[in-house]
């Protein structure tokens, strides 16, 4: 019966020589396993293999037509195997026109899918105008699963397949509980637009969202593949998608730069509907990834709710990371071969085994290697403080005497070296490639503090906190934090990165992230009532979220942080910052009554080092 939900396949044991002893031996031994069930979730979990080998060609259907409940009409482009039958559907919805960027996984077709690639309202072939991802493209999400559920060539069951936009939309669809729907696999998703990557820490991004809503207006260009058959329909649907122009393009740009925003309008961000999805969810991230902080909070915050989840961290920035172009790697294998052994247990009801999939594979930045773990962050990390001294050191004692306080005005145009630029920056070629790896040029133009160097390996793996001390000659500041790997030869690898405008660091603790006493992921609410005045050469502390990262610094590195006046190109202050703060002289302090510091997920058994 269709939508009754996974075939489950049935071996020849089961013939009429099954006897009822062997029923009874079969109960007993899956009350076993069921008992024994949690031993599965251990670290002890490794990768290994699975994989079936091609069974059909692939047919497409090009320019399926799906009518929503109002009458637009979608576009979508059908690869189905290319024999009879009946078979779980996989849906992709792009903003980039299916045509180039509908991801259609041939791998999965030719073990027995139906890939339906969907243009979003208002984008390539489909009708209507283009509303980033609000409340009417995300039930037309719910709607296409339900059609995808019902068509001749499908048994019923459906899935989601996808990265970025590909990827935020499956879990906004998700949290809308489509019945056909039975597993997602949503490849960088951020989940708060706000604090992951529009306004990290009050500022406003600069090179990620015009690049990327180029990128969006850009694949418009790409006629439907009807346009010459029905060319009236074509000068109407463009008539129609003209108009996101002016109600979501124009606006959007105008709004981040033109005035403060706050986090006010949370309709495309899921995790504020996390607590609404029930499906299984194969969630892959990358650590030099623009949306590092959600992929990892959608984890935490998925397993809190007991949905099935998984989380694979790449070293990845946000093109590696969504085209799996990093996979395998060692024992894991490729994304398509991942997504195989997800859905064919979830869709198909084959017994593959998901269940022994590590709960979490993350890349160890510095060891260059795969490490499994049994949650997110690890739960015995350990908060450890590294103070900001003068001489620009970083140490692990406390400033006990006053000490010299550095200076640098503020300016909007540094920071363009960096690895940050690399996460926010689509354009290949726009930063050098050396800059990925090293922020020593960038650095010149910020105040650095760094640690003696390390004798023994120490592992990090978490957020991090950058509690800063600061005094201002204006009326606002806007403050750039970054942690980097100092290797023997001087160069200075960007691990992560914070930002924060000081008229915004109030802080909620009871959203915040607060471990052995220490807040090591600080909450700033980013409201109206939450602004803050900040009094010229009066000291305000600064509690600046670093976004997570996992990492050994091997014994010959060292540790360093970098503070400094920007963030640019990745990201620029609105107007009203600007009028507030350009041309201020900023001071960082780090005396007994105002000890700048960081705090850092120490990985147990790492030995902290001797005190510096």
């Amino acid at each position: 019966m269709r939508g009754s939900g996974p075939k489950i396949l049935v071996t020849d044991t089961e013939g009429p020589m099954y006897s009822r002893s062997c029923a009874l031996a079969t109960v007993v031994l899956l009350i076993v396993l069921l008992l024994l069930a949690p031993a599965a979730q251990s670290a002890d979990l490794k990768w290994t293999p699975y994989d079936r080998p091609a069974q059909y060609a692939t047919v497409v259907d090009k320019e399926v037509p799906i009518m929503m409940r109002d009458g637009v009409v979608l576009y979508a482009d059908v690869s189905r195997p290319d024999a009879p039958g009946q078979y779980p559907v996989l849906i992709t919805m792009t903003p980039y026109s299916k045509a180039i960027a509908g991801e259609a996984p041939g791998y999965l077709v030719a073990r027995g899918y139906v890939h339906v690639a969907v243009d979003v309202r208002g984008q390539g072939s489909s009708g209507g105008t283009w509303c980033n991802r609000c409340e009417i493209e995300q039930m037309d999400g719910y709607e296409v699963v339900q059609w995808a559920s019902a068509q001749a060539w499908s048994d019923g069951n459906v899935g989601m397949y996808g990265s970025s936009y590909r990827a935020i939309n499956q879990m906004l669809t998700a949290a809308l509980q489509p019945p056909a729907l039975k597993a997602i696999f949503p490849i960088a998703s951020s989940t708060d637009d706000y604090r992951d990557f529009g306004r990290t820490g009050g500022d406003a991004n600069f090179a990620f969202i015009p690049t990327w809503l180029a990128l969006v207006t850009a694949a418009e260009v790409i006629p439907p593949g009807w346009a010459t058959t029905d060319p009236i329909q074509y000068v109407l649907n463009d008539i129609q998608h003209g108009g996101a122009l002016t109600t979501s393009t124009l606006p959007t740009v105008i709004k981040l730069w033109g005035q403060q925003t706050y986090d006010e309008n949370r309709v495309a961000s899921p995790y504020w509907k996390l607590d609404q999805i029930k499906v299984p969810t194969f969630l892959v991230g990358g650590w030099r990834d623009l949306f590092v902080r959600g992929e990892t909070l959608n984890f935490e915050k998925l397993r809190a709710l007991k949905v099935p989840v998984k989380l694979l961290m790449v070293d990845g920035n946000h093109t590696e990371t969504s085209g799996g172009s990093l996979l395998p790697d060692g024992d894991v294998p490729g994304l398509q071969q991942i997504a195989l052994r997800w859905f064919d247990y979830y869709l198909k009801g084959l017994n593959s085994r998901p269940d022994l999939i590590p709960p979490v594979t993350v890349k160890l930045k510095g060891a260059g290697q795969m490490e499994t773990m049994n949650a997110w962050p690890p739960p015995d990390i350990r908060p450890r403080r590294l103070y900001l001294r003068g001489g620009h050191r970083l140490s692990t004692m406390a400033p006990n005497t006053l000490e010299t306080e550095e200076q640098f005005t503020q300016i909007y145009l540094f920071g363009y070296c960096s690895g940050t630029s690399q996460r926010f920056i689509l354009l290949v070629g726009v930063v050098p490639p050396q800059c990925a790896t090293d922020n020593t040029f960038n650095e010149q133009t910020e105040l650095v503090y760094t640690t003696p160097v390390f004798e023994a390996d120490v592992k990090m793996a978490g957020p991090i906190a950058a509690n800063m001390w600061i005094k201002t000659t204006r009326n606002e500041a806007v403050l750039s934090v970054r942690v980097t790997d100092v290797h023997p030869d001087g160069s200075s690898e960007e691990l992560s990165f914070g930002l924060l405008a000081a008229s915004f660091r109030a802080v909620d603790p009871t959203l915040s992230r607060i471990i052995a006493g220490e807040n090591i992921q600080p909450w700033h609410p980013f409201s109206r009532d939450s602004v803050q005045v900040v009094t010229p050469d009066e000291p305000i502390l600064l509690q600046i979220e670093i976004y997570s990262t996992n990492v050994a610094i091997k014994a010959g590195h060292r540790l360093r942080v970098s503070v400094g006046p920007s963030n640019f190109p990745s990201y620029l202050p609105p107007v009203p910052q600007i009028e507030n703060s350009a041309g201020g002289v900023l001071t960082m302090m780090h005396d007994p009554q105002h000890p700048s510091h960081v705090v850092l997920p120490i990985v147990p058994p790492t030995t902290w080092p001797p005190l510096w």
